[in-house]
């Protein structure tokens, strides 16, 4: 996953009627642009894509360090573009999980021409929700398949992260010529090592999670685990 750190700059603005919430979110948006970064802006399509990445996760996307990660989310917090908490844990602290801010989801709506687009995901409650969910671990789990694969890619070479769904893409993807259901997907990721380009379907988030303890970088292909360095082209496995 290539992530870039040059400065974005925009053109002028849609022309929304003063007092509106269109001319209030472009204010808003306006006041922000000159403190971002291509990575910046990246950094916040993603966490919208997928709902809710740690600290951690973006550091392993889009930074050498932990530390200049830190730093940079929170301004990116400050700036409202990002909302962040912390699970309740019984023992021990969990780390900064983010979530997508109202100026967030005002950007995307702008670089989107949707200014609706968004809007639902930054709702308080909604967000309240995913913070007491019981599948936020199996979210964040299934989420680190494929950042260890974006960070395999981008500290080794060799290959590329080209496309990372989640679960409602990835079922669109699998199932959109079929008239069966089968299991829900926890994502789709697309790669490309130096020879070929492997489709790659994470069914099992615990399963992954293991995986990324193990310290391994495998391939999930279509239900089927391939224990190599890097996701090697492989046949759908047969049902």
């Amino acid at each position: 996953m290539t992530v870039s750190s040059h400065p974005h700059t925009r053109g002028a603005g849609t022309g929304a009627g003063v007092g509106t919430r269109a001319a209030r979110d472009e204010a808003a948006v306006l006041s922000v642009a000159g403190h971002l970064t291509d990575r910046d802006r990246e950094l916040v399509r993603l966490v919208a894509r997928h709902r809710v990445l740690t600290t951690e996760q973006l550091a392993a996307l889009a930074f050498g360090n932990i530390t200049t990660a830190r730093h940079r989310l929170a301004m990116l917090v400050r700036l409202g573009l990002l909302r962040r908490f912390r699970p309740h844990l019984q023992i021990g602290s969990a780390p900064w999980h983010y979530v997508l801010g109202p100026i967030g989801a005002a950007l995307l709506g702008q670089e989107d021409r949707d200014e609706t687009r968004w809007l639902p995901i930054v709702r308080a409650d909604r967000q309240l929700a995913l913070e007491r969910s019981q599948r936020l671990g199996h979210m964040t789990g299934a989420s680190w398949f494929f950042v260890a694969l974006a960070r395999h890619a981008r500290e080794h070479g060799g290959g590329e992260l080209l496309k990372w769904d989640g679960e409602g893409e990835a079922s669109d993807y699998l199932y959109a010529r079929s008239r069966e259901l089968g299991p829900r997907p926890d994502g789709l990721g697309v790669c490309r090592s130096a020879s070929s380009v492997s489709i790659i379907h994470a069914r099992s988030a615990s399963a992954m999670a293991a995986v990324w303890r193990n310290g391994a970088s495998f391939g999930i292909c279509w239900g089927r685990v391939q224990p190599t360095g890097w996701p090697g082209p492989g046949r759908p496995a047969r049902a």
